[in-house]
């Protein structure tokens, strides 16, 4: 599968998949188990999802400005820091 560098590092490339909610809560769960070994199950449910989801999302920025922010908040509400 193809990769792509993201503000994350190198991730698989999200533009084979649709830009669904599922696909961002999926690559939200890659960031942050390349982060900490976990996934985003095993954290404590400090942000919700469709906070972060816009559904007329067309472009990859935008989704990955999603990824991004969730990821941040997912991480910070957890007592962890997200180095850039």
């Amino acid at each position: 599968m193809k990769k792509v560098m993201t503000p994350f590092g190198m991730m698989e490339n999200h533009a084979t998949y649709p830009l669904t909610f599922e696909t961002f809560k999926r690559q939200v769960n890659f960031a942050v188990e390349r982060r900490l070994g976990c996934s985003v199950y095993d954290l404590p449910d400090t942000i919700t999802f469709s906070d972060y989801w816009n559904d007329d999302c067309k472009n990859e920025d935008e989704f990955w400005n999603m990824v991004e922010a969730a990821t941040e908040d997912l991480l910070n509400d957890n007592g962890f820091e997200l180095d850039l």
